[in-house]
């Protein structure tokens, strides 16, 4: 519960690209809900000052940062946003664009990961707190539809996972065949 709103390299980098250190292992070392509370609330007031999408999108809301004092109270960007918008924190090149599916034809949306060793980090311990390590499991992946296009971030995380089975079977399949 207390990393679900950790997205992995949309919020964590300041003005110049680089990501607040103090931050980032703030968000690792997670222990209670009080924890949880103050990092979200001191990573939503750092996306406000940092973010120009995000603090217009808070304004026209009539909302003020002070004004947040909930988890409950911290305004999420609509998904239309990441279609239409570039929504990032601070200005540098990003390391890996990942795409959203743009099923039935939407524009797909776009997240810019600055470092992906972040993004690598927050799921791979996301999946440990919840389900313990990855070598000790079968991983499979069905995802035909995904497999064949390019960016997507569930096949990233899908394939990282696998790496990390030591289950020889683990692996992507497509119609009970294993894609090599």
């Amino acid at each position: 519960m207390y990393l679900r709103m950790v997205f992995p390299g949309r919020w964590l980098i300041d003005i110049s690209g680089q990501m607040r250190t103090d931050i980032r292992k703030r968000i690792f070392n997670i222990h209670n809900e009080n924890d949880f509370l103050e990092t979200a609330l001191e990573l939503f007031k750092y996306q406000y000052d940092n973010n120009i999408v995000y603090q217009a999108f808070i304004k026209a809301l009539g909302k003020t940062p002070d004004l947040i004092n909930t988890l409950e109270n911290i305004p999420f960007l609509p998904v239309e946003f990441f279609r239409n918008h570039n929504v990032v924190t601070g200005d540098f090149p990003p390391e890996k664009i990942f795409q959203s599916s743009g099923t039935t034809g939407v524009i797909p949306g776009k997240h810019y990961v600055y470092d992906l060793s972040l993004y690598e980090e927050s799921f791979i311990k996301t999946f440990n707190l919840f389900y313990g390590d990855p070598k000790g499991y079968l991983i499979i992946a069905l995802l035909p539809s995904y497999i064949e296009r390019d960016g997507s971030s569930l096949v990233y995380m899908a394939d990282k996972l696998i790496k990390l089975s030591l289950n020889p079977n683990s692996g992507f399949y497509k119609a009970n065949v294993a894609i090599q």
